[in-house]
């Protein structure tokens, strides 16, 4: 959830919501299932950074890049550009 914290620029609280709502966060890492639960309070996130310290947080960032670098680098991008039309009257409509 740090990586994810720090990839978005989010705060504790909003980190640990976004957990909650968003089954890709929770993907990320690491759950298989959808847990409509908070992992934990956003408290527990500082006292694990104070714990682990700068040292450890680049660590496991390095760590990370090292195991899933490769795997991130697609070689395509696919992107949608489907266009959906919507009834608005605007007011020059009339």
């Amino acid at each position: 959830m740090l990586i994810l914290k720090q990839l978005e620029n989010l705060s504790d609280e909003r980190v640990v919501l976004q957990f909650k709502r968003n089954p890709y966060y929770q993907y990320f890492c690491g759950h298989s299932n959808y847990i409509p639960d908070v992992p934990c309070n956003a408290t527990e996130l500082v006292h694990f950074r104070n714990r682990i310290g700068t040292d450890g947080f680049n660590l496991i960032f390095k760590m990370s890049v090292e195991l899933h670098g490769k795997q991130a680098q697609e070689s395509t991008v696919l992107i949608d550009t489907t266009v959906q039309e919507k009834n608005i009257t605007y007011p020059t409509d009339a």
